[in-house]
């Protein structure tokens, strides 16, 4: 007895374990519970699903492409990670397909934590890691199964590596680098060209630390090269004569064509999706960016004023330890912004990728003021002002929750109780604290917020979603085709993967081109279901399509063609 108590007295006092566990227990409450409770996500989810069911029931894991369609802007290692789960357990669920996922986002945190762990401290590496795991943006796409969290997982393995490589021991620096170019070739095979953003950051990294000629040693840059086009080359060389070099080449090249991507509206719309991802932790990071962007112009400025590469090694010898984590990881993030900045918009997991280096820099000046209590303006005002606004959302839904109920919340009436707790409570301590210096307890009142949305409302708000947006109308009309055996066609104004996904045969989409081309379509093929946009349905009515309605959901309607006069009589 007296031996069980040493050794849990012993495992309690364990500080490092205590944080494993922390992250553990996070990671199981944010990312894997629940994770079956609701429907695949239309077109977030969707469209990748059936691609990988595809790929698995016709055994081609090669082409990336479904039924006719050929998607050239995809890479396929996220397919072949969810179908072999798939093939492990024996099915496609939500739970085989989203699993992979998870536990990688799950194993990136733990590669943050022991990465920043031995280079900063430990507190510092628990506060960075629980700030990424905490974030909006991490924690909505690591509940899809899209490629997106795959990718940021991959390019942050490589880069936690070239952290490690320039913080290591000199013999340990050419394993360190070979596995920064091994990650970013997986990162190739999930995100395209966009994998080659860690090489291109460590680059700059080791320019800044004046120490380039060790980056680009044969010892160090051959074996890493080599396993990255060895795990690279194959696919591309496959789909280039696969396809033809020229047409292969020209569809790759307008997947990167930064003038069709970019503009005025996609650039803010890329600025929202990092506001919005790395909330709640946003506005302390804005705020310190802001506070401290005059001072970091100054500083590069003078940093590189003598260039050569010999006075960089000497500054950089002169800095701090944490000075030099938080300048690798401001390199990072601006290289990785000009990207997101361009292509953000199109490829959301360039703007997940940024929550990273984000929580890296953030992540230093929230261990400043919880430990030194540095930064208290920063702190008081990125606080006090997200937790007045959630504070005051959750007034006007305590006194308006009958309006509410009716514009926004159909459906979703009993969570709007907890979520008015949610976002009174948690605020309320989050400002006292920070006004009596708690410390402690405003990074605290942070994560229980996030952890206490994920784990109490998340299938939830994702079925609120599919429900409003159609997607069980859909889920229910393709099991109406597949009992009866009937083909089924979409006129409907985007292409909805779902019905793709739960239907057992191709799905034909057909543009909405007005009510007669949906009239020819229907007399000239009699015996096929039909899904049309109930806002559609009015005109079809006025134009008097004949027509049956087979089934009505809450975005849209199944008909079939028919003849009224002979139902008539039939009815008779």
């Amino acid at each position: 007895m007296e031996y069980i108590y040493k050794y849990l007295n012993k495992w309690m006092n364990d500080k490092n374990l205590i944080c494993v566990l922390t992250l553990t227990a996070i990671g199981i409450l944010v990312f894997i519970i629940n994770m079956s409770g609701y429907n695949f996500v239309d077109n977030s989810e969707t469209k990748f699903v059936t691609i990988a069911k595809d790929m698995l029931n016709n055994n081609n894991w090669v082409h990336i492409r479904l039924g006719n369609e050929i998607f050239f802007d995809l890479s396929p290692l996220y397919f072949w990670i969810v179908n072999f789960s798939c093939v492990i357990f024996g099915k496609i669920s939500q739970e085989t397909v989203r699993l992979p996922i998870s536990l990688a986002v799950i194993g990136g945190i733990f590669g943050l934590y022991f990465t920043i762990k031995p280079i900063l401290s430990r507190i510092h590496a628990l506060i960075i890691s629980i700030m990424f795991a905490s974030s909006l943006g991490i924690m909505i796409y690591s509940r899809f199964s899209t490629p997106d969290m795959l990718f940021v997982v991959l390019s942050m393995a490589a880069l936690l590596f070239g952290y490690s490589a320039i913080f290591s021991k000199h013999e340990d620096k050419s394993k360190m680098l070979f596995a920064v170019y091994l990650f970013s070739a997986f990162a190739v095979l999930t995100g395209g060209l966009f994998g080659l953003l860690p090489l291109i950051s460590m680059i700059f990294m080791y320019v800044f630390t004046g120490d380039l000629k060790e980056l680009i040693k044969p010892k160090n840059l051959f074996p890493g090269l080599i396993a990255f086009f060895i795990a690279v080359l194959p696919w591309y060389i496959f789909m280039f004569c696969g396809y033809g070099f020229w047409f292969y080449l020209k569809k790759f090249l307008d997947a990167y064509n930064i003038f069709k991507y970019s503009g005025l509206k996609e650039m803010a719309e890329m600025l929202w999706y990092f506001v919005l991802g790395f909330s709640p932790w946003i506005f302390s990071f804005l705020w310190v960016l802001g506070y401290r962007s005059n001072n970091i112009y100054h500083s590069i400025i003078s940093y590189f004023k003598d260039n050569s590469q010999d006075k960089l090694k000497s500054k950089w010898n002169k800095l701090k330890r944490t000075d030099k984590f938080i300048s690798l990881s401001t390199i990072i993030f601006f290289i990785s912004f000009i990207a997101a900045f361009f292509f953000g918009a199109k490829y959301k997991f360039l703007t997940l990728f940024l929550i990273f280096p984000a929580a890296c820099i953030s992540g230093h000046y929230w261990y400043e003021y919880i430990i030194m209590v540095k930064h208290r303006k920063s702190i008081f005002f990125s606080t006090i002002i997200p937790n007045l606004i959630m504070i005051m959302f959750s007034l006007i839904g305590l006194f308006g929750h009958n309006i509410l109920n009716r514009l926004l919340f159909q459906g979703l009436n009993h969570l709007l109780i907890p979520l008015i707790i949610i976002f009174f409570a948690i605020p309320v301590m989050g400002i006292f604290s920070v006004i009596v210096e708690g410390k402690k307890v405003p990074f605290a009142a942070n994560v229980i917020l996030m952890i206490s949305l994920s784990f109490v409302i998340t299938p939830s708000i994702f079925n609120f979603i599919s429900i409003n947006r159609g997607e069980n109308d859909l889920i229910s009309f393709a099991a109406i085709a597949n009992k009866d055996d009937a083909p089924i066609t979409a006129y409907i104004s985007s292409k909805k993967y779902s019905l793709e996904y739960y239907y057992d045969k191709p799905v034909q989409f057909i543009e909405r081109q007005g009510v007669e081309k949906l009239k020819e379509y229907l007399e000239n093929n009699p015996d096929t279901y039909v899904v049309v946009e109930i806002r559609d349905m009015f005109k079809v009515e006025e134009s008097e399509i004949k027509h049956i309605l087979l089934s009505s959901g809450k975005i849209y309607c199944l008909i079939k063609y028919s003849n009224l006069k002979q139902n008539e009589k039939e009815n008779a």
